[in-house]
């Protein structure tokens, strides 16, 4: 690991990117987004976080950029060794095969931020019209059948109340 910069500068500025605003995604990092909990590291972007490492370190530091395989870059970072000691970063990148867990900052409600990452188009994924906006076949036919089977259920339902 490689440190840049200098530890020892004396006036820091923070700057928080937009959270919200989807990066340019490959179509294998928009799945894995949308469809597991690689989607956290993206939504922590500007938070405080403790990341522990495989190798029984941690990193400690705010998420600048975080793709969609987990990929980190920290600013602000401060890597704890095994033996206890503390190095310092300006910035430091983590692998996503090093990560052994994120710490979600105790002020966040998980729920809460997986719900406004779905309204927010974090986690949405674009459904796509085939054919001009028109249905196949098959599509009215699972339709019908669907439509069907809500049919039978309600009657189902219907009878099983009145005995």
């Amino acid at each position: 690991m490689k440190r840049v910069g200098s530890s020892d500068s004396k006036s820091k500025i923070l700057i928080f990117k937009p959270i919200g605003i989807m990066q340019q995604f490959s179509a294998r990092e928009k799945y894995l987004v949308s469809n597991t909990l690689n989607c956290w590291p993206v939504m922590l972007q500007g938070h405080s976080v403790l990341i522990d490492l495989h190798n029984e370190t941690s990193v400690a530091g705010i998420i600048d950029v975080a793709d969609g395989h987990m990929t980190c870059e920290l600013t602000h970072a401060v890597f704890f060794d095994r033996n206890g000691g503390q190095h310092p970063f300006d910035h430091f990148m983590v692998r996503n095969r090093m990560i052994r867990q994120i710490h979600i900052p105790s002020h966040l409600d998980a729920e809460q931020e997986l719900r406004s990452a779905m309204e927010r188009g974090v986690l949405r994924r674009k459904r796509v019209e085939t054919k001009g906006g028109k249905r196949t076949f098959k599509q009215k036919r699972a339709e019908v059948r669907h439509k069907e089977t809500l049919q039978m259920i309600s009657q189902q339902q219907k009878n099983k109340q009145e005995t």
